[in-house]
């Protein structure tokens, strides 16, 4: 397993629910919303080729020529790559939150461990 992969994608209801992506049509949403889940499997990122998108995310090329447009202007190319900036945002709190339960979990551990070869040593 890679340690650095974040296997649950952080989705804030409220911010969701007050975003002008909440606002597109519902077929649109659906589009954009898949290919949100997408980009979090990968990074935050999705290929820019919109056939791999499509495979991607379960998408017919009628749905797309037909949803793409209302999503577009949230994505941005880098390189190859599609991504979305607040995704991105939510990625790094989500990457720094789990680093730092990593952190104490293993502080708790080690200081479990210790304290049993303390308790061996002096018996």
């Amino acid at each position: 397993m890679n340690d650095d992969k974040l296997l649950a994608e952080w989705f804030w209801t409220d911010r969701w629910t007050g975003s002008s992506g909440f606002l597109l049509p519902i077929e649109p949403r659906g589009l954009y919303r898949e290919m949100l889940t997408q980009a979090w499997r990968r990074n935050c990122r999705l290929p820019a080729d919109p056939v791999a998108i499509q495979r991607a995310i379960g998408c017919t090329p009628q749905e797309w020529k037909r949803c793409w447009p209302h999503v577009e202007k949230y994505w941005r190319r880098e390189g190859e790559f599609l991504v979305n900036d607040t995704q991105i945002t939510i990625w790094k709190e989500a990457s720094a939150a789990r680093g730092r339960a990593v952190d104490r979990a293993r502080k708790g551990g080690n200081g479990r461990a210790e304290k049993l070869r303390q308790q061996r040593l002096s018996t």
